[in-house]
Parts: C-alpha cells; sequence; structure tokens
C-alpha cells in the first residue's frame, strides 16, 4: 500500500536561498514579486529552488522589484571586494549593512545622511 501526501521537503540550493532572502528583505510575498514581474507564483518559487539565476531578460525588473543591483542579485564580488589590499573600515561596515533587512538599512541610512549633512554644514 503506497500512502500519499507531499513529497520530503528538498533542501534549498544556495543561488535560490539568496533570491529568497532578497525577496523577504524588500518585504514582498512570491505571489507580489510575481506580479510586479507580470509572471506566475509557481515561476518565483521555482527561482527559489534553484541554483542557477532567472533568464537574462528577467533580471533587471527583478533587480528593480527587489531594489538592489544587479551586482548583488548575481551574487557578484564587487570590483573593491577583489582587489588586493585589506578592505576601508567604512567598506567593511557598509558590507555588513548590506546584509541587513531594508528596514534597518533605511535606519541606518537616515542617520548617517543626518551626521553627512552636519559635517558638510560645519
Amino acid at each position: 500500500m503506497r500512502l500519499m501526501g507531499r513529497p520530503a521537503k528538498l533542501p534549498q540550493p544556495e543561488y535560490g536561498k539568496h533570491l529568497a532572502e532578497l525577496r523577504k528583505s524588500a518585504g514582498l510575498s512570491q505571489s507580489k514579486l510575481a506580479d510586479l514581474l507580470t509572471t506566475r507564483q509557481s515561476t518565483v518559487a521555482s527561482w527559489e529552488y534553484s541554483d542557477s539565476p532567472p533568464k537574462g531578460s528577467v533580471l533587471p525588473d527583478l533587480a528593480i522589484a527587489l531594489n538592489v543591483s544587479l551586482d548583488v542579485l548575481l551574487r557578484v564580488q564587487p570590483l573593491s571586494a577583489s582587489h588586493p589590499g585589506p578592505a576601508s573600515k567604512i567598506e567593511k561596515l557598509f558590507s555588513e549593512v548590506s546584509q541587513l533587512p531594508r528596514r534597518k538599512q533605511q535606519r541606518i541610512a537616515t542617520v548617517i545622511e543626518a551626521l553627512l549633512v552636519e559635517e558638510i554644514a560645519s
């Protein structure tokens, strides 16, 4: 006798996990992201269980919908990370901030902008 039910959940590949994290950081559900891209929720779900990015034609719109650069979307190392020598303290801090959820990034950006205005004025 064969038991029916949902199949066991497969482990999520690294790229799919990255894409899901970007989507969640942007505060979007799979359905909402699908609506923004005029595609199906099942398509977004399949991207999140893939180990490679979606087709090139959708990447610019996907990056815009997620409010990230193509480098971040594609997990490409920024040029500053690939050159020899240690990264500056500020580069390290911004790199850490970029990994936070969008709301926390915005709070930090507000503080930095206020400090810059103060410094420029003095």
